[in-house]
């Protein structure tokens, strides 16, 4: 679509369709996990857009750490996880994050402890990759 020639009204109202259609995509894919992974409890998916700094999740992130959904932030950056991760596992778990980015590992996979709202730590096992790639 070439957004170019819309103008500032256009543009403001494609966002916000697109964040609609982002939130009822993140509903969906929140209920195909339970229903497809309800052996495991809390799968949460993420994706950060590197360009931007911000992470779009489904809720079993952050409800599995103890947060209402009120309570999180409308844009989440990946220092929003990072921050809380526990220090012993911190630079581990970045390592595993800059081998993938720099093409040195296939995946991103790490096991590490993050903080809870409670301030009690608890175990997460992170696996992914990166799914765009731009011309940079």
């Amino acid at each position: 679509m070439d957004y170019i020639k819309f103008t500032r009204e256009q543009l403001l109202e494609r966002i916000e369709e697109l964040e609609m259609l982002n939130l009822e995509l993140l509903k969906e894919k929140e209920q195909e996990t339970m229903l497809e992974y309800a052996w495991s409890g809390n799968l949460g998916h993420w994706y950060w857009n590197i360009k931007t700094n911000t992470v779009t999740f489904n809720p079993l992130k952050v409800t599995a750490l103890g947060y209402d959904r009120d309570e999180i932030p409308d844009q989440v950056s990946y220092q929003f996880f990072t921050d809380k991760i526990h220090p012993e596992d911190y630079q581990k778990t970045m390592d595993a994050m800059m081998a993938h980015l720099y093409g040195k590992a296939g995946v991103y996979e790490v096991e590490y402890r993050i903080r809870a709202k409670n301030g009690e730590y608890r175990w997460y096992y992170d696996r992914g990759r990166i799914t765009q790639y731009d011309k940079n």
